[in-house]
């Protein structure tokens, strides 16, 4: 008998948001893929990850679905900026991502913001997090080969592009947008942001995530390529 398709999707907030503050009405690509294939899925994904949070998640979720014999899993795997920080923390005893630099919410809050900034200021470098997230992509995609999960990765980080040795993008199954491995880049270009409709943003709000044709435009991609590549 022929298992079900299950998708399972990861990432930061390009794709666990539902909704913008400046009132532009959109519907997550999740929503789309999973309705052109009529198939149930998981949403692992949460406003601010980091991709080593991400990657965590991944790792974790791939031992737990184990279980679940009678679906073919696929995991749709959004990649994000490489300047956020992830990393477990004893403060709050679980995998916490840093990308924010201002306005804590809270005292614990407050430590982290500061501890992030001074790592920004003074540890991060581009080059290594490149060679991380190198690093990083291999283990993941070598550990869902090995244990027979299907995956597509989403690459977000616009200056992906830098990245000399590109062949990782193939390797690991990336989407490419034209000229690009960087949705992001590739939406900021095409003006598929909320922010790039000018009506969006007379309240003062900018909102830098995907507008309605930003998010159409990526599920038709991912939708091809699981047509194209993944015989289910």
């Amino acid at each position: 008998m022929d298992k079900k398709l299950k998708i399972h999707y990861f990432g930061c907030s390009f794709t666990a948001l539902e909704m913008s503050p400046t009132g532009h009405q959109f519907i997550n690509y999740r929503h789309l893929v999973d309705k052109e294939f009529d198939v149930e899925s998981k949403n692992l994904s949460y406003t601010g990850k980091s991709n080593q949070h991400i990657f965590d998640d991944v790792y974790n979720h791939s031992k737990e679905i184990k279980k679940e014999l009678d679906y073919k899993h696929l995991f749709v795997i959004q990649t994000t900026f490489n300047d956020r920080l992830g990393l477990p923390c004893d403060i709050e005893d679980k995998f916490v991502s840093l990308c924010k630099t201002e306005k804590p919410d809270d005292y614990i809050e407050e430590i982290q913001i500061k501890f992030y900034n001074d790592w920004l200021k003074y540890f991060y470098s581009r080059a290594n997090s490149f060679k991380e997230f190198q690093k990083q992509i291999d283990f993941v995609g070598c550990y869902l080969n090995m244990n027979q999960i299907d995956y597509i990765f989403i690459g977000m980080d616009e200056y992906l592009d830098f990245l000399k040795d590109d062949s990782i993008f193939r390797r690991h199954r990336f989407l490419s947008f034209e000229e690009t491995n960087s949705f992001y880049k590739f939406a900021t270009l095409n003006k598929l942001r909320i922010v790039d409709i000018p009506e969006t943003t007379t309240s003062g709000q900018y909102d830098y995530h995907f507008n309605k044709e930003g998010h159409e435009i990526l599920a038709s991609k991912i939708i091809s390529e699981i047509k194209n590549t993944y015989l289910f």
